[in-house]
């Protein structure tokens, strides 16, 4: 009978998990590609444009620590079904918005509580599952934020080419209130005395750890690079490489699907052979990859590039935090968790930017992508000192 009942908690962990991470990333998706839309209708320039979408991911980087502790103070359950209703109320106000400034504020409110999605899904993670399975657990969850993705690049331009963007993205926030129900009924906080908030010491011991440093540094290269490939990929391709519109949506299409397969197998051979090892690797090659795609711009063999950034961008993601609770328990997974994504989401908001900026100073993608991989060398050289067991 408690075999049975564990099985029915991992599956319920897991389809909640998975529902609230696709939705979130469906949303972000869906809003991308209506962004074209969205800047005809307000004569957007490119400084607005891009201040709209970056007031997302400060709404995102602010609400991290403080989702991570209520996800340690009241569970997992209620956070992430509160935060999926928050950023689904925040998206149908987005789409009833009638000037800039209310795009900005209502997609500002969407990241702050869409902020309290992955964060407490880590804490769950760490609270049901085994040392020993986490990484396998995690992975299987992060398929989500490659479904998410791959559903609304289909289903989006089909809706706006009848509806205009504004019915989708409500129609979306209206599907979300639904889906907050299905998490509600599905995911179960597991209770007793270990899973419980940590004492004051353990949450402040670990900020005095060189291996949270060093793991905040990975979050913000993992996410920063992953925030470029989607966001410059496309443009690149058609600028650089010369790709219709088409085929550089297939290329993303490509980068989407990576990262789908490439998930679930990171935190399988973290599970395995340790997540150290499949940060470092991952890293390395991601900087090979990086230099590879930059170099070589033949039109077939660009799209194995696209799939090896995908891949390996995405293979370090479930090691990177089921590392976390082996390292700092279980009791304050969800404060630290909430710190990386904080730094994760640093990277989301610095590193495309200092791409951009590189190409307007110097007229090159080619000097920003050489440095991108020089940073990411950087990183695989710090991870070698990561420590992999809790020090006593």
């Amino acid at each position: 009978m408690d075999s049975y009942r564990r099985l029915v908690g991992y599956a319920r962990i897991l389809v909640g998990g998975f529902l609230s991470i696709s939705f979130l990333f469906f949303l972000n998706t869906a809003y991308s590609t209506l962004l074209v839309l969205i800047k005809e209708e307000f004569i957007l320039t490119y400084t607005f444009t891009g201040a709209l979408t970056s007031s997302y991911f400060i709404g995102y980087t602010i609400g991290q620590i403080p989702w991570g502790y209520l996800a340690d103070r009241i569970g997992g359950r209620r956070v992430i079904t509160l935060s999926i209703i928050g950023v689904s109320s925040s998206t149908i106000l987005f789409g009833f918005s009638s000037s800039l400034w209310q795009l900005i504020v209502s997609w500002f409110l969407a990241g702050l509580l869409g902020a309290g999605v992955f964060v407490p899904n880590i804490k769950l993670i760490s609270s049901w599952f085994s040392s020993g399975e986490r990484g396998t657990a995690l992975g299987l969850l992060n398929i989500g934020s490659s479904t998410g993705p791959i559903i609304a690049s289909w289903v989006t331009p089909l809706l706006a080419t009848n509806l205009g963007w504004r019915s989708p993205m409500s129609l979306f926030g209206i599907s979300g209130i639904f889906i907050s129900i299905a998490i509600w009924f599905t995911l179960q906080d597991k209770r007793g005395s270990e899973y419980q908030t940590g004492s004051e010491r353990e949450k402040v011991s670990f900020i005095k750890s060189r291996s949270f440093w060093i793991l905040a540094l990975t979050q913000f290269l993992r996410l920063g690079s992953n925030i470029i490939f989607i966001g410059w990929l496309p443009l690149l391709l058609q600028e650089e490489y010369g790709l219709s519109l088409l085929l550089a949506g297939t290329a993303l299409l490509l980068f989407n699907f990576s990262g789908m397969l490439s998930n679930p197998l990171g935190g399988f051979f973290s599970d395995r052979i340790g997540e150290k090892l499949i940060i470092v690797l991952s890293l390395l090659f991601l900087a090979f990859g990086v230099l590879l795609f930059a170099s070589y711009k033949t039109f077939p063999l660009v799209f194995v590039f696209v799939f090896i950034l995908g891949w390996f961008v995405n293979f370090i993601r479930s090691p990177s935090y089921a590392i976390l609770p082996k390292l700092y328990g279980v009791k304050v997974a969800g404060s630290v968790s909430g710190i990386m994504n904080t730094f994760a989401s640093l990277g989301a908001l610095s590193l495309p930017f200092f791409i951009g900026y590189i190409r307007d100073v110097t007229d090159s993608y080619w000097i920003g992508w050489v440095s991108l991989s020089a940073l990411l060398m950087f990183g695989t050289i710090t991870n070698l000192f990561l420590r992999t067991t809790r020090k006593n």
